[in-house]
């Protein structure tokens, strides 16, 4: 069953997010290590999107889908704006998280996306930005 809804290209839609979110897990049965797995990849997708791709402009935004399988959940972000440099997510891919310098300011969040999460999936169609993360639902977790 998929769930979409929309968000104001605002830091402050974070938190409406998050809450969102936390409502379309609740069922899950996972444990809260991977929720907070979930809702930090998607907590810092929506800030790579509000910043770099909207630029914090409120009158725009961006959509996430929620859908939920008994063995995965996929969130697909939506938003037409300024579209990802080639190569970050292949940098953030190579990159050492224990090197990277906890005072950067930025750069530290797709790496944090790819450790959240089992697909972290960018394209860019017909003027929008597709963003799609996975997360496999383990019979241990």
């Amino acid at each position: 069953m998929a769930d979409k809804t929309c968000f104001a290209a605002s830091l402050s839609s974070l938190t409406p997010l998050a809450g969102w979110l936390e409502n379309r897990m609740a069922g899950l049965p996972v444990a809260q290590a991977w929720r907070f797995s979930l809702d930090l990849a998607a907590c810092e997708v929506a800030t790579n999107i509000i910043r770099h791709a909207l630029h914090e402009d409120d009158s725009r935004s961006f959509s996430v889908e929620f859908t939920a399988t008994a063995g995965e959940v996929c969130l697909r972000f939506t938003d037409c704006g300024d579209a990802m440099p080639d190569g970050l997510i292949a940098a953030a891919r190579a990159a050492d998280f224990d090197d990277m310098s906890p005072l950067m300011e930025s750069g530290r969040g797709l790496k944090l996306i790819l450790l959240c999460v089992d697909v972290f999936d960018y394209v860019r169609e017909a003027d929008c930005n597709l963003t799609t993360l996975v997360k496999r639902v383990n019979a241990q977790e």
